[in-house]
């Protein structure tokens, strides 16, 4: 299910990182000497790498294990305990790590830019990834969701 998870994941902090840079960062301009949008763009960052490790590690393994028997199927085959946990641990790091890249690439670029004075053609490029980029997965979601749903 990561397609799906995947849209939400990279979306919301993105979105808080534009909401606090426009509106709340307009009003504040430091905290503790540092820049406001680099004070809460670390948080934003580590919220979303929190979020998305604590999600899948708790909830995900849980419905894999009780509703969905995946980790019975794989314990069927030639895989014990040990590789089952090291191969869902890595993945949750992975994830988690792809989830934090995408606000702190935001955080480098156009929240900078809303709160700092914008470069107009630099900054209308990083919406314009930020809108494919929203767009595709939001496509994907639906095809799984509808796959998951109907088929």
């Amino acid at each position: 299910v990561w397609r799906s998870t995947t849209f939400g994941s990279i979306v919301e902090p993105t979105i808080n990182l534009v909401a606090f840079g426009f509106g709340f960062g307009a009003l504040v301009a430091s905290v503790q000497g540092i820049p406001y949008v680099q004070y809460i763009g670390t948080g934003v960052v580590a919220s979303a790498v929190l979020f998305s490790s604590v999600f899948a590690g708790m909830f995900d393994t849980y419905v894999k294990r009780f509703y969905m028997k995946t980790y019975d199927g794989i314990l069927a085959t030639p895989v014990d305990v040990p590789e089952l946990f090291l191969a869902e641990a890595a993945w949750i790091a992975v994830k988690s790590g792809i989830y934090g890249c995408a606000p702190l690439l935001v955080c480098v670029e156009l929240v900078r830019d809303a709160v700092f004075g914008w470069d107009l053609p630099a900054g209308l490029g990083h919406v314009l990834a930020l809108g494919v980029f929203a767009a595709v997965m939001g496509v994907l979601a639906v095809r799984v969701l509808r796959r998951r749903l109907i088929d």
